[in-house]
């Protein structure tokens, strides 16, 4: 196969028009076609430059050994990560020019001008900070289509470049919750869905925390059925003051699961009113979750969805037959409940 013809079956084989061939290459289309028609050849430097572009094997264009390339490359990152931030970046320019579109050298590029650069500017607002800004941008943007950039990496730029519209975009396309995926639409947000989005992150952080304590006094045979229990119910009433009015019933278990403890706690402490007391609490709760799975609510219809199953009142049917609610089953209170749970499911 000619020469003109390995071109033209690279080029289209990564969907590349003459334009975008040129483009990459800092020439002219009509160059080219030139190449392409056969009517003339490219020098040796940018036969160089389309191996490298294509990250094809020196069976294709003249004499391209991909081990002395990787060998280069990673001599050009070390020395660029030794070099001073503005240094770095020419010495990470011009070797693109070499190796177009090499992803680890435009990935260094991006965190170069972005983190070493840009990130310590004193007025980032300036013509320059703006100018820097957009080319790590425009790399950052063509690196995670690629799959081989940090999605938080370049929500922290559209947000620095006041795209708060794209990076909304984008969170909507990130799984479930995320510590980080969640301070990343807290700096994206403004006014009261900034408030929002930090009242429900601040829930969800507490109420891992308080799960983790609850459960080191289980490990820790000193405390007592008593403490234990308090320990809850202060946990019950810290979330409720973060969290007062239901919402919490869409983020994670324990506005269910810890009035199922303190229930259970109650119950074996042959406290009947307080064991009842966290059972309606808890019903409450397991009714709001059905609503949040059968999209039922129209209060919550805007909040995300972060579980795919769920603790509803066919659950609370079930933990209502556990042996720890003996001490109450023939109650009056507990039976009628029994009873209107097992019609409603």
């Amino acid at each position: 196969m000619s020469f003109s013809n390995i071109l033209k079956h690279l080029r289209r084989k990564n969907d590349m028009t003459q334009e975008d061939l040129a483009d990459a290459l800092g020439l002219t289309p009509q160059a080219v076609s030139r190449w392409e028609n056969g009517a003339a050849s490219p020098d040796n430097a940018v036969i160089r430059k389309l191996a490298y572009l294509f990250d094809v094997t020196t069976d294709y264009l003249l004499e391209v050994d991909p081990v002395r390339m990787q060998d280069s490359i990673r001599e050009i990152l070390e020395k660029a990560n030794a070099a001073a931030p503005e240094e770095a970046a020419d010495l990470l320019r011009a070797a693109l020019t070499d190796y177009p579109r090499n992803k680890e050298l435009m990935s260094a590029l991006s965190i170069c001008l972005y983190y070493r650069i840009y990130r310590h500017m004193d007025d980032p607002a300036d013509r320059k900070a703006k100018k820097l800004l957009e080319e790590a941008l425009a790399l950052t943007e063509y690196l995670y289509e690629a799959g081989h950039e940090d999605v938080y990496t370049l929500l922290g730029m559209y947000r620095d470049a006041g795209q708060i519209d794209k990076g909304k975009e984008l969170l909507k396309k990130l799984p479930g919750y995320d510590n980080v995926r969640q301070e990343m639409a807290i700096q994206l947000a403004e006014g009261d869905e900034k408030i929002r989005l930090m009242q429900e992150n601040a829930y969800i952080l507490l109420t891992k925390l308080n799960w983790e304590v609850y459960m080191l006094s289980l490990e820790n045979e000193t405390f007592s059925r008593e403490q234990r229990t308090a320990m809850l119910e202060q946990m019950y009433e810290a979330n409720r003051a973060l969290m007062p009015d239901d919402r919490g019933c869409f983020f994670n278990w324990q506005p269910t699961h810890l009035p199922w403890q303190l229930a259970k706690h109650y119950s074996l402490l042959g406290n009947t009113d307080r064991a009842m007391h966290w059972l309606e609490v808890m019903r409450n709760s397991c009714t709001l979750t059905n609503d949040r799975f059968r999209l039922k609510s129209p209060a919550f219809s805007g909040l995300e969805l972060t579980r795919s199953g769920g603790w509803g009142t066919d659950w609370m049917l079930d933990v209502m037959g556990d042996p720890y609610f003996d001490n109450i089953r023939n109650d009056p209170r507990f039976t009628a409940m029994y009873d209107e749970l097992k019609k409603e499911n």
